[in-house]
């Protein structure tokens, strides 16, 4: 075995390399910047004030499925009825939208976007007010935050009034936010299959990756107002 080997060096995503579509693609409430969470990563951060409830979406990527994915870091997975879980996957940023971009916050405390489900597409609402300068960043708690179980539970109840009676009973599979998956990133950690959930079953808490990353600082930018 030869100890000298090393594990090969991530490439650090440019902004230079971000595609046009996805740049034309952006809200006006936020830009593309260096992330402060993964110092390989193009972040998303707010540039105008984003109220609590704001929804973005739906996630854009190429529909997989597993044993298809040779990157597990730009992607989500969901389950359809006829075709079981398949993988909507952005590794490749022609082929996916500005939440590419989106990272994963370091704990639950700094989340301030959450994931759910509708119609088989995923999206990420605000969790909580974002000001100008602040780093975007999803975390993965369903079932186990009170405030995101009540927001998942107000979209479905939302969807099911926009349906009507015969239509509501064709489509009461449609949503299935139980059924929802993050699959493993380099960074901070990874999730299991295991538990059918909005919830994270291994992340590892005290990974030397995750917390090199997590210390960084923002970037200095400036705001425009």
């Amino acid at each position: 075995m030869n100890q000298n080997t090393t594990e090969p060096a991530v490439a650090t995503e440019t902004l230079a390399e971000v595609p046009e579509h996805v740049l034309r693609g952006l809200p006006e409430e936020v830009r593309l910047f260096p992330s402060a969470v993964d110092k390989t990563r193009i972040g998303v951060w707010a540039t105008k004030p984003i109220l609590k409830g704001k929804k973005f979406g739906p996630f854009v990527g190429d529909k997989k499925k597993r044993s298809q994915v040779k990157n597990n870091v730009y992607m989500w997975e969901v389950y359809y009825p006829n075709l079981g879980w398949m993988c909507i996957d952005a590794t490749d940023p022609e082929k996916g939208n500005w939440l590419r971009y989106v990272n994963w916050a370091c704990s639950g405390e700094e989340q301030n976007l959450f994931p759910l489900e509708i119609n088989r597409a995923i999206y990420y609402k605000t969790l909580k007010p974002i000001a100008p300068g602040e780093e975007l960043l999803v975390w993965y708690n369903g079932e186990d935050n009170p405030e995101i179980a009540a927001a998942i539970e107000e979209e479905r109840a939302s969807a099911r009034s926009k349906r009507s009676p015969k239509s509501r009973k064709a489509t009461a599979s449609a949503w299935h936010p139980d059924a929802l998956h993050q699959q493993p990133r380099t960074s901070p950690g990874s999730v299991g299959r295991s538990k059918p959930r909005l919830q994270p079953s291994s992340r590892d808490h005290s990974s030397k990756s995750r917390h090199s990353a997590c210390s960084l600082t923002a970037p200095e930018v400036t705001w425009n107002q």
